[in-house]
């Protein structure tokens, strides 16, 4: 089995390639970071994927796709999620084409279902009316090019990533935690999910080698909805940090991150410490109907978040 894997020094793309490597399989890795490309022990070719001719001239003959690679971030600008998300993924499928690759494991996100309400076992057929952020617009928008395209496709929406080589969750979480406290919402206990990235590099292998119908979409978690204090608890801990926990009524933190947003937009600071869409993340419940994938692809965790942290915590260590 020959892969192409996209996002190749991003957290998931790093871990997808160590575990591809063990299986045997020939990798062909792309990502921008040519410092961790070096590392990955496998051929690295460092590309820009909104640039079409660089993405062609990358890519080369293969069974498998695996596209990762995406700008996922709670703040940016419209401009760089469209290069990232939107014409990256059509530079994707036009290099398929032009070196004929049958087939791609394009990785979505959940964000697309998100409406600052509650939502409880949602499926794969939901997508909210009005988009929280560019990210989720331009995901959605990524996954429609994917659909659209006569590519052998798979699709999957993992939610709330963290484990080794984590660039996201984790080091947020922590960020805040170092200033003594985490925030909770006043008169709330949000249940969500999250995943390890271990059992999503296991969805993307079974995404890759079973045969299901083309143009299936899949929800993928640890199947172990917890409330966000519980999760939190769990981080700290894993971090060996000692935080207190300030409960602040929902309108409050809305507030605050409204203002830094608007600040941020004119330029009087990079990027906002809190945004809407975060304080809607630990507001609202949101969990997922995982039955499609255990049924279709035969997706079972492997791993259980307390094991997640603690491989996760094993790694950080190692990398002090």
């Amino acid at each position: 089995m020959k892969v192409i894997i996209t996002g190749a020094t991003g957290g998931l793309g790093r871990n997808l390639v160590l575990h591809v490597k063990q299986l045997g399989w020939e990798i062909i890795a792309l990502g921008r970071n040519e410092s961790i490309g070096k590392t990955l022990g496998v051929t690295f070719k460092s590309v820009d994927l909104s640039d079409e001719m660089a993405t062609q001239s990358a890519f080369e003959s293969a069974d498998v796709v695996f596209h990762c690679a995406a700008l996922s971030s709670p703040w940016g600008s419209d401009e760089a999620f469209y290069r990232a998300n939107v014409l990256a993924t059509h530079n994707v499928i036009d290099a398929m084409i032009h070196h004929t690759i049958p087939k791609i494991v394009h990785v979505s996100t959940p964000s697309i279902y998100f409406d600052y309400n509650d939502q409880m076992g949602v499926s794969e057929a939901y997508v909210a009316k009005t988009f929280v952020n560019a990210y989720a617009k331009t995901k959605y928008e990524a996954e429609q090019i994917v659909l659209q395209s006569d590519m052998i496709s798979v699709i999957l929406r993992p939610r709330g990533i963290f484990g080794e080589h984590d660039q996201a969750l984790m080091p947020r979480v922590e960020r805040i935690a170092r200033k003594g406290f985490l925030p909770l919402i006043k008169g709330k206990e949000a249940v969500v999910d999250i995943t390890y990235v271990g059992n999503v590099v296991h969805a993307l292998c079974l995404a890759a080698t079973k045969e299901v119908p083309s143009k299936s979409i899949f929800n993928i978690t640890n199947d172990e909805p917890k409330a966000i204090r519980e999760i939190f608890e769990l981080v700290v801990q894993t971090l060996g940090l000692h935080v207190s926990f300030k409960k602040l009524p929902y309108g409050v933190m809305m507030g605050l991150a409204r203002f830094l947003e608007i600040i941020a937009h004119m330029g009087l600071i990079a990027e906002p410490p809190l945004t809407r869409y975060g304080v809607g993340l630990i507001a609202t419940h949101q969990t997922l109907d995982i039955q499609k994938a255990k049924e279709m692809l035969g997706y079972r965790p492997i791993f259980t978040i307390e094991e997640g942290m603690k491989r996760y915590a094993s790694w950080r260590n190692k990398t002090l």
